[in-house]
Formats: C-alpha cells, structure tokens, sequence
C-alpha cells in the first residue's frame, strides 16, 4: 500500500497527513468529483488538514463540513451555474464571474449552518490566495475567526482577476484567486510540517500550465499591470513555476518513499476535462465523474 494511504487508514504518531485540491475554474468539478468519492469512501474526517486554492478551496469547504454530497452536485447545476457566470455581464456591473453572489446568497441556501458546520469541525482549514502588493501566495488559516471571515477567505481564494469583481479585503490586505500564486498549495502544506500528502488534480495526466503568448497573452498581462505589477508579473511567469511545481510533485509521486510522501490522483489522459471557463454542463458533468472515479479506482486497487 502506499505509504500517504496507509497513513490515511492507520495514522501512526507524529504523522500529519493532509488533503491538498487544485483550482481551475470550471475544472474543479473533477477534483469536486474527487472529494465526492472521498466522502462516500467514509473518509471526510480523516484529513489532518486541507488546503485548497480557488476552486479546490470550495471542494474543500464542502468537504471538510460533511456536506460534498449537498456541494458537488451544484458543478452540474445549470441554474445555478448562470448566476456563478454569465458572459453577458460584461456590459453590466456585476462581475462576469460573480462568486460574492453564491457564497453568500446561495450555499447556506443549498446546505443550510454549512459554514457553522466547517468551523466546528475537526479539520484545519487552508484556503490560499494571492496578495496584491506582493504577487505571493498566502496561507488565509490564520485570519479564519469566525463566519464572516470564512466567508470573506472563500471570497478571496476565488476571485478571478478582471472577470470577478474587484479584490476582496480581508484585515487589510488585498487579494485575488490563489491560481495566480500557488494553483497546486501543496507547498504550504508542506511548509506547516505535513508528513503524507494527497493531492487531488484537476489537470489530467500530461496537461500543464503554459507561459501566456500572442496579442491576449500581452492584452491580459497589461490589464493585470493596472491591479499591480507584482500580479501582472506572477501571470507572466505562472507557466515557469507551475512546470517546477509539477517536476517536484512527479519525483515525490514516482518515489514514494521521498519525505514528504506525496500521492497525486488525477483523472485518465483520455478524460472530458472542463475548460477554466466551460459553460457545457455535459462536459462538466462528465469531468466530475472523471474525478470520482478516479479516487473510487485509487482506493479499491490499494487496498
């Protein structure tokens, strides 16, 4: 068995075994689906910590409260999916991404006490953004305090430069979606002492983030530059970065016997993945089961 699944079933002590879930947009419908067959495997719980960007921090809250299967679905619904983006809303105010609107309006709605339930759980909770001075990413755990500042981290960690409203403040400090800074946050996990480390993958086998190019390319990066040089200089290198995240992640995953042990699940080469932005709801759906079988698969051949 390897050993981050072990550690999952048998914790032994000094163990810190954590949940790391990619962002993406429309993408985190398959590590949604991931965290879905986790909560029908039974193991919501036994995660010592989760850490999540963006979309991956939404699959976490839903998660980590016992909630996946009043959460996940939600990736399908076509409904609900127009208020979450409308392309149209670029000639209006609000947001072509509005996601202020369904955190706060719209998941108590789905689930009701859903972020009572994440705070009185046993689970760390990790969301990470991008800091708008610095272009880094920041582990928000810390600034986690109560109802409104859970809801306020969800709102920063998802908030889509440029199509996604202005940046969210939280104590003082700016920020955007922590795709940006840090898509995979599994170096803060890390950096706070985990042992074993399973890393849910929106992006299937062999897809990896690309160095901006062409005239959108230089489009995006000048508009970013009006929010601050240091995000438009994050997007600029986000491919270089991501590709050295991917070759550690890789090593680690090929070598389980690394410290950090580090197991990665993603969805076959041949999966309907979504796109960042996908609006087919068939595409997302089948993304979604992509996911969920994928853990399903993981589980049942190791154990």
């Amino acid at each position: 068995m390897h050993p981050v699944l072990r550690a999952i079933a048998e914790p032994a002590a000094g163990d810190r075994v954590v949940l790391v879930i990619e962002g993406g947009g429309m993408r985190g419908a398959v590590s949604g689906g991931m965290g879905l067959a986790l909560h029908e495997l039974g193991l919501d719980d036994r995660f010592d910590a989760i850490y999540g960007s963006s979309a991956g921090a939404l699959n976490g809250l839903w998660l980590m409260s016992g909630r996946a299967k009043d959460g996940v679905p939600t990736w399908t619904d076509a409904d609900l999916g127009k208020v979450v983006m409308d392309k149209r809303r670029i000639f209006g105010s609000r947001p072509i991404v509005d996601m202020q609107n369904v955190i706060e309006n719209h998941y108590e709605r789905i689930s009701p006490g859903l972020f009572q339930a994440a705070l009185e759980c046993g689970t760390e909770f990790h969301p990470l953004a991008t800091d708008i001075e610095t272009g880094q990413a920041v582990d928000l755990h810390g600034q986690i305090t109560d109802r409104e500042s859970l809801i306020l981290s969800l709102r920063a960690t998802s908030a889509l430069p440029l199509i996604g409203g202005p940046p969210v403040t939280l104590n003082g400090r700016r920020y955007l979606d922590a795709g940006l800074s840090a898509a995979i946050p599994f170096q803060a996990a890390i950096d706070d002492g985990a042992t074993h480390l399973l890393v849910l993958r929106s992006r299937r086998e062999g897809d990896v983030a690309a160095a901006p190019s062409g005239i959108g390319g230089s489009l995006t990066a000048r508009m970013l530059g009006r929010i601050s040089p240091a995000i438009r200089d994050g997007y600029m290198t986000r491919g270089e970065r991501e590709g050295a995240d991917e070759a550690l992640l890789d090593r680690h995953h090929r070598e389980p016997g690394l410290s950090p042990s580090i197991l990665q699940v993603r969805p076959p080469a041949d999966s309907a993945v979504p796109s960042r932005l996908e609006s087919d709801m068939k595409v997302v759906r089948t993304g979604l089961e992509a996911g969920r079988r994928a853990v399903h698969q993981l589980f049942s051949t190791e154990s």
